[in-house]
């Protein structure tokens, strides 16, 4: 259920207050960037089309009916925007292969060995990832990164939701797939993801700093 906070915010950006956009962007930056920055693992493109995202969240305000949350929007717009990078080739161009990025996502922390035991498993996933399709990534990334539910994938992806929950049951099960051939013994536990809820405790590098004027 959407808080009273929320809802107020809602009717003020559906009036389109200013005011409730600036709010809007603090309080959604940090989610709609990472969901950018884990589909197209380029840093420098996710914090572009972070920025078109909320640019377009602010063009369509007045048209927003708030029939879902914000979050919700949020991550449909985002998506919109990701696909639309790939069409024309942006995403090709500049985005680097997930097993890269994961050592950047990855950094562990020298010494320790609980760190550098869990960047090993994070690395191990991430490089699963990077041999899926892009199609099994992304609802991977919406699901178990983004913590959205099916119903809010099956609105940001314009599916029905059982579609969507079939999709990411494949997807996780063609990634356990992966996995197990590299890890000794098939230990799937040891990756630090289970049957119900695989999660990667890891965050992307922060958003590009922007050069004032830029």
């Amino acid at each position: 259920m959407r808080s009273w906070s929320e809802r107020l915010l809602v009717r003020r950006i559906c009036a389109s207050d200013r005011d409730a956009c600036v709010q809007l962007v603090k309080a959604h930056h940090g989610p709609v960037y990472r969901l950018l920055f884990h589909l197209c693992r380029d840093a420098h493109l996710a914090e572009d089309l972070t920025q078109e995202t909320f640019a377009a969240a602010w063009q369509g305000s007045g048209s927003f009916k708030g029939s879902s949350s914000l979050a919700t929007w949020l991550h449909r717009i985002a998506y919109r925007k990701f696909v639309d990078a790939c069409r024309r080739g942006r995403h090709r161009v500049l985005g680097e292969p997930l097993d890269q990025v994961s050592d950047q996502v990855c950094s562990n922390a020298p010494g320790q060995l609980e760190s550098v035991l869990a960047d090993e498993r994070c690395r191990n996933l991430y490089q699963g990832l990077a041999r899926l399709e892009q199609a099994e990534r992304d609802v991977l990334v919406l699901h178990y990164l983004q913590g959205l539910s099916f119903r809010q994938m099956a609105e940001v992806l314009a599916e029905p939701a059982g579609t969507v929950k079939w999709r990411t049951s494949q997807a996780l099960a063609r990634l356990k797939i992966l996995l197990d051939g590299r890890l000794e013994n098939g230990n799937w536990q040891d990756t630090g993801w289970n049957d119900s809820k695989p999660r990667i405790d890891r965050e992307p590098p922060p958003p590009i700093a922007r050069a004032e004027g830029a």
